[in-house]
C-alpha cells in the first residue's frame, strides 16, 4: 500500500479520547462515527500538504451489531449529526472512523465502501480519509481512495 505523505489528518488529544470511549462503549462490535473539521492547504518547499483539522468526533451507533463490520442505515440520523456539524459548528466531514478487533488496516469490506462512497456522486464522499482505529491497542490509522487506489495518510496526534 503506498503512503500519502502530503495528506495528514490532525487529532488532538480530546478526540482521540473520544475515539478510544466509542470503541470501548461498542466492545466487542466494532465502533463507527464521523469526524468533522476543516481541511486546509498548506504551502510547504515540495509543493502542497493538506491539513485534515479534526474539530469534532461523533460517535454513532451501528446498525449492524457485528464484530467485523459496521453499518449505518439509519440516514435521517446520519443527516442530522452532519447538518448540526454544518450548521452548528461550520464543519465539514473530514473522516468516517471505525473500528476493527485487531488490526487498523481496511478490510476487503472497506476497500469496497471506500471505492463506492468515493464515486457515489456524493461530492461530501470524494476523497473522504477513513480512520479506523485497533478496538485492543487503540492504534489509529488513516486512508484515502485516491486516484484508484488506497493509499495511508499521516496520523498526527497533538497532545
Amino acid at each position: 500500500m503506498k503512503f500519502e505523505k502530503d495528506i495528514i489528518i490532525i487529532v488532538s488529544q480530546k478526540i482521540m479520547d473520544d475515539l478510544k470511549n466509542c470503541v470501548n462503549n461498542a466492545s466487542p462490535n466494532e465502533a463507527c462515527g464521523l469526524i468533522f473539521g476543516d481541511i486546509k492547504e498548506i504551502q510547504v518547499s515540495e509543493g502542497f500538504q493538506y491539513h485534515y483539522i479534526a474539530r469534532k468526533f461523533e460517535c454513532l451507533e451501528s446498525d449492524k451489531k457485528s464484530p467485523v463490520a459496521f453499518l449505518i442505515e439509519n440516514i435521517e440520523r446520519l443527516n442530522k449529526v452532519w447538518q448540526n456539524a454544518a450548521q452548528k459548528y461550520n464543519l465539514r466531514l473530514i473522516s468516517i472512523f471505525h473500528s476493527h478487533p485487531a488490526g487498523s488496516s481496511p478490510s476487503g469490506v472497506d476497500h469496497n465502501n471506500m471505492v463506492y462512497l468515493d464515486n457515489c456522486g456524493n461530492r461530501a464522499f470524494k476523497n473522504q480519509i477513513w480512520t479506523i482505529m485497533d478496538a485492543h491497542n487503540f492504534n489509529l490509522n488513516g486512508y484515502i481512495y485516491y486516484h484508484e487506489e488506497i493509499m495511508e495518510v499521516v496520523v498526527e496526534i497533538n497532545k
